[in-house]
């Protein structure tokens, strides 16, 4: 059964109740932005029409000449999404900054679930954009190499620890 938006809204104030986060009012426009982390907003977009919710977090921009050498790294992390834990890393060209997304399915959503996958979501961003600036610092490192040298491998930095989707019920 699809859920509209007044019943997702109650299940992100009883979230926001059960945690002490921040409200998140899916205002007119079905979306909402909530500051997290360490200097980072996590936006969060009711589409009724699919119906889902779709939780987004820039990650940083990276620098034209490095973006061959990070963006092989990202698209590796992607693959089954072993990297990302569920999640999808993307270039989010109007912002010109490296995003993560998720999409939540809310036919079957309850508060539990909400919760589980805004938590998961939520680290596994903290952590993305940890990699990021470090994968930034190792294309300066493969800048520096001699060019017959071997760098690090197309699945550096992508973290996979063997878990396919970590937002499961």
């Amino acid at each position: 059964m699809e859920k509209d938006k007044e019943q997702v809204q109650m299940m992100f104030d009883e979230v926001s109740n059960r945690t002490g986060m921040p409200r998140i009012d899916l205002s007119d426009d079905n979306s909402a932005a909530l500051p997290f982390g360490d200097g980072m907003l996590l936006h969060v977009h009711y589409r009724a029409e699919i119906p889902e919710v779709d939780f987004t977090v820039p990650l940083g921009s990276v620098p034209r000449r490095k973006r061959a050498f990070v963006y092989e790294r990202l698209l590796s992390a992607n693959f089954y999404w072993v990297g990302t834990h569920g999640a999808t890393l993307s270039f989010q060209d109007d912002l010109d900054e490296v995003i993560i997304q998720f999409r939540e399915d809310t036919a079957s959503l309850g508060v539990e679930r909400l919760q589980r996958v805004m938590e998961g979501f939520l680290s596994v961003a903290i952590k993305w954009k940890e990699k990021l600036a470090k994968l930034i610092d190792a294309a300066d490192e493969e800048d520096d190499m001699d060019e017959g040298a071997e760098g690090p491998g197309i699945g550096a930095g992508h973290g996979g620890d063997g878990s396919m989707v970590m937002f499961e019920a």
